[in-house]
């Protein structure tokens, strides 16, 4: 990440509270920077002065670490644009100066932004969205660190997405389900295959379907606790980002649906 990134993020820093607020919950600490004496004067070093000298100590050639920069620079981006007196150039040169390093706040098709979107989409949907919440969360801090985590947390996002579905719909989910039949029995409980819908529609749910199913085999053969990603030739963090990206559609269908099912009770 660049020092044009690094000072396009600190110049979205409106208090000291919220700056430190915003990086504790990504794992930084703000630091903290001694007074300095001039021609007599005392000068207090300012909160942007103190986010800059924060993440210049920072190794952001680190995945992990770049990571969470960029959850902390999108939160205080939202924290900026809705404060009195926001100037929209300062917003434009941090998502210039982002994309020109390789990452995106609000991209079309970027992971973290669709992470962040689903996370919101659950929290207004569900009474209890911490399982979702907690999946989104080990995707946001490590997406790009490890291919093999990537696949795992997006097949378990998918997991939990079906079985929060199926609770609402009042569908048992028994003890040790498979997670394409979580699929299809949660499509179903949404109405996903309605005969309402047209042929190109319906052949999209199709489509869904299979990506879902997708991302189970290949958290069989790549994800987490199957052994290590880099043993299993041609898959890479391309792959990865696809697994959490196809993912994020499946849930976010179903998220979108589950607005309109009245809660039910499992037999």
């Amino acid at each position: 990440m660049s020092d044009a990134s690094v000072g396009a993020i600190a110049d979205l820093a409106r208090s000291a509270s919220d700056v430190a607020r915003v990086l504790a919950d990504t794992g930084i600490t703000l630091e903290e920077l001694p007074p300095v004496r001039d021609q007599g004067r005392v000068i207090v070093p300012n909160v942007r002065q103190r986010l800059v000298r924060t993440l210049k100590t920072l190794d952001l050639t680190d995945r992990l670490t770049a990571n969470s920069v960029l959850a902390a620079a999108a939160r205080l981006a939202q924290i900026y644009e809705n404060a009195p007196n926001a100037k929209q150039a300062r917003l434009i040169r941090l998502r210039d100066c982002l994309a020109a390093d390789g990452y995106h706040l609000n991209k079309a098709g970027d992971p973290m932004a669709a992470i962040r979107a689903l996370s919101d989409a659950a929290g207004r949907e569900l009474a209890d969205a911490s399982a979702i919440r907690a999946e989104l969360a080990r995707l946001e801090k490590n997406l790009d660190a490890d291919p093999s985590q990537d696949i795992g947390a997006a097949k378990r996002l998918i997991e939990s997405t079906a079985k929060i579905i199926l609770v609402r719909a009042g569908v048992s989910v028994g003890r040790s389900p498979r997670v394409p039949d979580l699929v299809e029995k949660a499509m179903q409980s949404v109405g996903a295959w309605s005969t309402t819908k047209p042929r190109h529609v319906l052949e999209m749910m199709d489509s869904l379907k299979a990506l879902a199913c997708s991302v189970n085999r290949l958290r069989n053969e790549a994800g987490d606790g199957h052994g290590g990603v880099t043993a299993v030739t041609g898959v890479d963090d391309r792959d990865s980002r696809l697994a959490v990206r196809a993912a994020i559609a499946w849930c976010a269908y179903l998220l979108d649906a589950l607005a309109d099912m009245p809660a039910q009770s499992a037999d």
